[in-house]
């Protein structure tokens, strides 16, 4: 019996046309014909495990690749960093009283807040991502004597009642400074959902007090905390945010005025420039915007994703021409196979259908298994997923689409041809 001989001897005993059975079946057959036939179905056998093989790396690859994502602009840093004028001062260059320094920057608050395209007006010891550093002490409250350490430290921050307006920080709780808290000793203060999580455990810190250790280490008075808001970055975005504490900004030195516009905030130099001078032109002034601030602290994550991006983009680009070109050369070589189902009464849609059916069982465990191998191996790149959850359903889902579009394309274009082909043309030229 000859070649096709043994193959239809094949088809035959199994009675029906089903995906994968042409290979499965164990009739009588010549030992050519059987070598012929074991050898094609080795051959299939391990060019489908090598595409199952390839989508599974790719589905990884393409996964792994969402640290390149552009969640960097929507990040929630608990501030709005858009149009928001950072104009720096330092009063220590001017021979000012401690009195005199205050009324001063009372009055450039006064003449910034006038200025056309200014909605309000803030000023602060240090804004956020300056890159200095907040000066830190220990405190102490009545429900958290056990904190030592670390643990019992603290960032100060002084600022004016504009500050938290300005920077859009919420207000959660209580109230915020006035002017009267300004211009008296009052001891009061504003903290962070951090330190009023860590020092007033389970309580609502709005009205109790805590005490600041002093540079004896001794504890200094009672400190009254009047307001509660957001947490927020201020040394890196990267930070665990620290527990912090706000007090009026009562003894001016170097003051940085947040200024927000609805204008371009480059437009107010100028105009800023003059308000300060009309005041007192010795103040030395820097300009800045909160927004540049932010993107000069996000120049690592900004290269990684910039290199990332085009790595995973290119990584992607390459698995879909191989994956494409593959899973064509695989439907090709199964030209013999479909042009003797056609000349046994097979429709072009049966030999669309086993072909599809084969490609979704192949794509199905190879996705599988990539995504099984991100979820396994993400805490790996848990450093380098900067404001991204480790378990992105978004980015998996797009990855395993983008794949699975290029499988049923790559599968069913050849299937489509080799069904139209005369299968008796086929069969002579097998």
């Amino acid at each position: 019996m000859g070649l096709g001989g043994g193959v239809l001897g094949l088809l035959f005993s199994e009675g029906d046309l089903h995906a994968g059975q042409v290979f499965q079946a164990k009739p009588y057959v010549s030992p050519d014909t059987h070598e012929w036939v074991i050898s094609n179905s080795t051959v299939l056998a391990n060019r489908r495990g090598f595409v199952h093989f390839e989508i599974t790396v790719e589905s990884f690859r393409a996964q792994a690749s969402r640290i390149a994502r552009g969640k960097l602009a929507v990040l929630d840093l608990g501030f709005d960093r858009n149009n928001v004028l950072i104009v720096g001062t330092d009063l220590q260059a001017v021979k000012l009283s401690q009195d005199q320094r205050l009324s001063t920057v009372e009055a450039i608050e006064t003449r910034l807040r006038d200025l056309p395209g200014v909605v309000s007006v803030g000023r602060s010891m240090l804004s956020p991502l300056q890159g200095g550093m907040l000066i830190g002490a220990p405190i102490t409250t009545d429900w958290s004597k056990g904190l030592t350490g670390d643990e019992a430290q603290t960032w100060f921050n002084y600022v004016s009642p504009g500050y938290f307006e300005t920077l859009r920080t919420p207000l959660l709780d209580g109230r915020n400074f006035t002017v009267t808290d300004m211009k008296t000793d009052a001891k009061v203060a504003v903290i962070d959902q951090t330190l009023a999580r860590r020092f007033f455990p389970g309580l609502n810190p709005i009205g109790r007090t805590f005490r600041a250790n002093q540079a004896s280490a001794a504890p200094g008075p009672p400190i009254q905390v009047v307001g509660l808001v957001k947490d927020a970055k201020y040394q890196s975005v990267r930070e665990q945010t620290h527990p912090t504490v706000f007090y009026p900004d009562a003894q001016p030195e170097l003051e940085n005025f947040e200024l927000r516009t609805v204008i371009r905030p480059s437009a107010l130099v100028l105009p800023v420039q003059a308000a300060v001078a009309g005041v007192n032109k010795e103040i030395p002034l820097e300009f800045g915007t909160l927004a540049q601030q932010v993107r000069d602290s996000l120049v690592r994550e900004r290269l990684l994703a910039l290199l990332s991006g085009f790595f995973g983009a290119l990584a992607l680009l390459l698995a879909m021409i191989g994956l494409y070109g593959t899973l064509s050369y695989l439907v090709s070589q199964r030209q013999g196979e479909f042009s003797i189902r056609r000349a046994l009464g097979a429709q072009p849609g049966s030999i669309l259908l086993l072909v599809m059916t084969d490609m979704v069982l192949i794509l199905g465990g190879g996705i599988a298994a990539g995504v099984g191998i991100s979820l396994a191996t993400v805490r790996v790149l848990q450093d380098l997923l900067f404001g991204l959850p480790a378990r992105d359903a978004v980015t998996l889902i797009a990855a395993s689409c983008t794949l699975s579009t290029v499988a049923v394309v790559a599968s069913y274009l050849p299937a489509r041809r080799a069904a139209k082909v005369d299968p008796m043309v086929a069969l002579r030229h097998e």
